[in-house]
């Protein structure tokens, strides 16, 4: 039996689950939030260290989670995955050999970064010559060093660092996923983020991270309209986008709607160029299923326009399911554990960081 702590670091709050893990199902013990103000994360990365670790000391002491075997989940554009085609080799023999092998597909001084890599698949080159394909995953070293000061200085001890995307793969999958399976979407929707993950089989093949999230709506339609933030924040949650087509308006919650759909179609489109260009690299039949995670997935109707432009169903994140993890004693009502669902995956998957 194991219990671990996952520690998400997000643009609007800090967020932590406990998940017991072992014979049976997985137990969300705890779960717990501290909001964060503007600009003390952007885009991933900690900006005020002495704020982020302020919130972190409070989160710790109003959730009461353990300080130790605690999984951080980083997700920013200073972390970099590509799939990459190399000669066969074992995977030890592949670890010693990846900092000279992956330099070329890498935009980060070898010496600058942490590596880390995922076997994919085997296959051979017409001339018979065995390859193996692995998802080389690198992160400046830097940007993780400053986690780890901000995290190690409110007296948290890291057992480890993880992507995000990982998290989220197996906050959707649980420990029940066929390898047969078709290319699948999370798409992971934040406040300053969103993760666009594409895999097939249970293996995550393609990543990509914008800097669009849900507060680049509420900043649309308070420069557009105007409005103060907190207003546009109300106005976002009420109006929503449109489902399809391009709604008219010229005032009030109508300019609104406008607003916030043409700003949905830019993210769309950025996301639909994600999934094309993926499927035209690897020969897929295209998405088999999409999943919605995050509090920016929230915004009315976004999920469904997405769906929509894409021509597949889509599904949210659920970890709170009999069959994938049952609920302790959380100390939550039932209002607050619905707004928490869509912010559960990312913390809840780190946890069951080692397990799956």
């Amino acid at each position: 039996m194991a219990i671990n702590v996952g520690l998400d670091i997000g643009t609007s709050a800090v967020r932590a689950a406990v998940v017991q893990t072992g014979k049976g199902v997985p137990v969300l013990q705890r779960y717990g939030q501290v909001g964060l103000p503007e600009g003390a994360v952007i885009a991933g990365e900690i900006v005020e260290e002495a704020i982020v670790r302020d919130a972190l000391t409070q989160l710790w002491k109003t959730a009461k989670l353990p300080k130790k075997r605690v999984v951080i989940g980083i997700a920013n554009q200073r972390v970099i995955v590509r799939r990459v085609d190399l000669p066969y080799m074992a995977e030890d023999e592949l670890a010693q050999a990846l900092p000279f092998q992956a330099q070329e597909y890498i935009p980060i001084p070898i010496d600058e970064a942490i590596l880390d890599f995922v076997p994919l698949e085997e296959f051979a080159t017409p001339n018979g010559e065995p390859m193996l394909s692995v998802l080389v995953v690198a992160a400046h070293k830097d940007m993780a060093a400053d986690v780890m000061r901000v995290v190690g200085d409110a007296g948290i001890k890291v057992m480890a660092i993880d992507l995000q995307a990982f998290a989220l793969t197996r906050a959707v999958l649980g420990a029940d996923f066929d390898l047969d399976a078709g290319t699948q979407a999370v798409i992971n929707i934040g406040a300053g983020l969103t993760q666009v993950i594409l895999m097939k089989g249970g293996t995550i093949r393609f990543l990509r991270i914008l800097t669009i999230g849900g507060a680049t709506f509420t900043s649309a339609l308070a420069d557009r309209m105007p409005m103060e933030p907190e207003q546009a924040e109300q106005y976002k949650r009420r109006t929503g986008v449109a489902i399809d087509g391009m709604p008219e308006g010229a005032e009030g919650e109508a300019l609104a709607k406008v607003i916030l759909t043409e700003e949905a179609d830019i993210l769309i489109e950025e996301i639909r160029g994600s999934v094309d260009y993926y499927v035209g690299q690897s020969g897929g039949d295209g998405l088999e299923r999409l999943y919605v995670a995050g509090n920016g997935a929230r915004l009315p109707n976004l999920a469904n326009r997405l769906g929509r432009s894409l021509g597949v169903g889509v599904e949210p994140v659920r970890v709170l399911d009999d069959e994938k993890m049952r609920i302790g004693k959380l100390g939550l009502s039932d209002v607050e554990l619905a707004q928490s669902q869509p912010a559960l995956p990312v913390p809840v998957g780190l946890a069951m960081w080692g397990e799956l």
